[in-house]
């Protein structure tokens, strides 16, 4: 396929899925809850903030589902909706700056939410993802760095 005929795909595709009723579109969204520490005392509220995302590949740009920083005990809850054709691929950030004060920006940590937990309406209690307690003294996999936009 050459450049020419990807462009004219890819503009075909994108111009019929503006057409397409919203109905095609499936509701979905994730409902999270836990609690940060850090060593021994809650997560800071002003400076740990938590999000929920929805990690779109192509040129759709990944969608913020819900977002806040953690309450005065380290605790947080959240939960959003987005409408997409095929199965969310959802996410938790966090950024805090734990046993990091003095370095500029924040850690940046991700945590996978499984695919079970996807829910078409108000999440029910069962269909909470509990994260439980987490100290974020801890390293993590793949934790890169970040400033809080």
């Amino acid at each position: 396929m050459n450049w020419t005929t990807f462009i004219c795909a890819t503009f075909i595709v994108w111009a019929s899925m503006a057409f397409m009723p919203s109905e095609a579109m499936r509701k979905q969204g994730v409902a999270v809850k836990g609690k940060f520490l850090c060593g021994l005392h809650p997560a800071l509220a002003n400076s740990t903030k938590v999000r929920i995302v929805d990690i779109d590949t192509g040129p759709d740009p990944d969608d913020t589902l819900d977002e806040k920083f953690v309450d005065a005990t380290g605790g947080y809850s959240l939960n959003g909706y987005t409408r997409e054709l095929t199965n969310i691929d959802p996410v938790l950030y966090v950024w805090h700056d734990c046993n990091d004060a003095d370095t500029p920006c924040q850690r940046k940590i991700k945590f996978i939410i499984p695919q079970k937990f996807i829910i078409s309406d108000a999440p029910k209690d069962d269909q909470w993802i509990d994260f439980g307690t987490i100290n974020l003294e801890s390293t993590f996999a793949e934790e890169k760095r970040e400033c809080i936009k």
